[in-house]
């Protein structure tokens, strides 16, 4: 996977500014257009960053308009650069109400798009992988759902953290300890 070290400068001022656009969500999108003249670029220069990122896996292409966004590996490949930008101690816990509040529905996010890009380094059977992915489903279900349910992602995330008990310090165990307060 390419790190955010492999890059080069103007590839890192466009991860960086998409990122900055993006809030770091990877459901959202920016144009890579309005990036490049934010940064002094021509269209063709703006393309081009936009397009190699994609080729390393941490771009996606959104719209055929020029609308892009970070994939889980690109999130995960600048928040590791950057340090940790949410400690685990500042994690919100999904607490006791029946609906999950819109800050822990975004940590809920953050940890679930940081598992699913360290998920093919695993080394997981197939089945150990496939129950990986339906809760991670379950839990983005839930997430999009107007109402997220505080019980079903608590128990999405109890399954995760029982995949991911097999990786001694794996940080992504940590964080759903400290959303579902064990």
């Amino acid at each position: 996977m390419t790190t955010f070290d492999d890059l080069k400068g103007s590839a890192r001022e466009f991860l960086t500014r998409l990122y900055e656009q993006t809030g770091g969500e990877t459901s959202r999108q920016h144009s890579m257009y309005d990036i490049g003249k934010n940064l002094g670029w021509e269209r063709e220069a703006a393309s081009q960053a936009a397009q190699d990122l994609m080729a390393d896996g941490l771009v996606e292409i959104r719209t055929l308009s020029g609308g892009i966004g970070l994939s889980a590996a690109g999130a995960e490949a600048i928040r590791a650069a950057l340090g940790p930008m949410n400690p685990a101690s500042a994690l919100p816990r999904l607490g006791t109400g029946r609906i999950l509040d819109p800050p822990v529905c975004q940590a809920v996010a953050q940890v679930c798009d940081g598992i699913k890009a360290q998920a093919g380094s695993l080394g997981l059977d197939f089945d150990s992988l496939a129950e990986l992915v339906a809760d991670l489903k379950t839990v983005a279900d839930q997430l999009g759902s107007p109402k997220p349910k505080t019980a079903v992602v608590r128990e999405s995330l109890r399954s995760i953290e029982g995949v991911l008990k097999r990786f001694a310090g794996n940080k992504r165990l940590a964080d759903i300890r400290v959303l579902i307060g064990e």
